[in-house]
């Protein structure tokens, strides 16, 4: 059994707790254990470091200071808050100049760098592996078309190497095909679905998210499948906004993995865009 530090935002804790139900779910029954960081605090995600980025840097070297005091990898299931704290504590790592300046402002705690920083995808690909995953699944997912759609910032991160190609990532396909879903080919694995602009500026976000959802159906996909909480809740939020534009559901990638293992997900009725023609299409092994 491996156990990781959880670190689970600020999205994981309000509007997307059943993503973390979900998460918690699946990784038992694989034998991954979460044990959640101790007195966490916002990670700066989505907006500080547009503001002040060594300022960023210090929010983010707060939460891998306390992680490192206990010697787990630290998984980020968000894509935000993955990014940032990838992103400071490969540059801390090496930058030893911007380190002792962080230091300096979180005293007594202490950031080296030290930690492997992961989210979902690696955790399973890593952890688990397709093999594995192939041969737990009990439900038939066959039947469900699905598109795996990354968001704009989970592999994009800034000086430090990504876990997958920047711009054609494909680590959460083989994931989704492990599991027997129908995987679509299409371009807009990484279109930007708005993102936070939802609170200033709702009508992008409705431009921005009717785009991939149009281009999803089009595609043929009977659901999106995403690891990012703002890009699920902005898809899914699409009626709410004022889209009259026809909408498929868009799960996490955590809950597909429950339709092949359970056959269920315990977030049904946490989803705007009803998911029950999704769960039609499963069928026992």
């Amino acid at each position: 059994m491996v156990t990781l530090t959880y670190y689970p935002g600020c999205s994981l804790k309000t509007g997307s707790k059943f993503y973390q139900a979900s998460i918690q779910k699946v990784f038992s029954t694989y034998g991954i254990g979460l044990r959640e960081l101790p007195d966490w605090s916002c990670c700066g995600a989505s907006a500080a470091h547009t503001v002040n980025e060594e300022l960023a840097h210090v929010l983010v070297a707060r939460n891998l200071a306390i992680a490192e005091k206990e010697e787990l990898n630290f998984f980020a299931p968000c894509s935000a808050c993955y990014s940032r704290s990838k992103i400071t504590n490969d540059t801390i790592r090496n930058d030893i100049s911007l380190q002792d300046r962080l230091n300096g402002v979180i005293a007594p705690l202490e950031c080296t760098g030290s930690l492997e920083v992961k989210n979902i995808i690696e955790v399973l690909d890593d952890h688990v592996g397709v093999s594995v995953i192939a041969k737990k699944r009990r439900f038939d997912l066959s039947a469900l078309r699905v598109v795996p759609y990354y968001g704009c910032v989970l592999t994009r991160l800034m000086r430090v190497k990504p876990f997958d190609d920047r711009e054609d990532p494909r680590s959460m396909d083989g994931l989704l095909q492990a599991l027997g879903a129908t995987v679509l080919g299409w371009p807009f694995k990484m279109e930007c679905c708005g993102a936070a602009k939802t609170l200033t500026d709702k009508e992008m976000t409705v431009r921005l998210s009717e785009r991939i959802m149009g281009r999803a159906i089009s595609a043929g996909a009977d659901a999106i499948v995403t690891p990012c909480p703002l890009c699920q809740m902005n898809l899914d939020l699409l009626p709410s906004l004022g889209s009259t534009a026809p909408v498929i559901p868009t799960l996490f990638l955590s809950e597909v993995f429950e339709l092949a293992i359970f056959g269920r997900m315990v977030g049904m009725a946490s989803h705007l865009v009803s998911a029950d023609p999704v769960v039609k299409k499963i069928k026992e092994a």
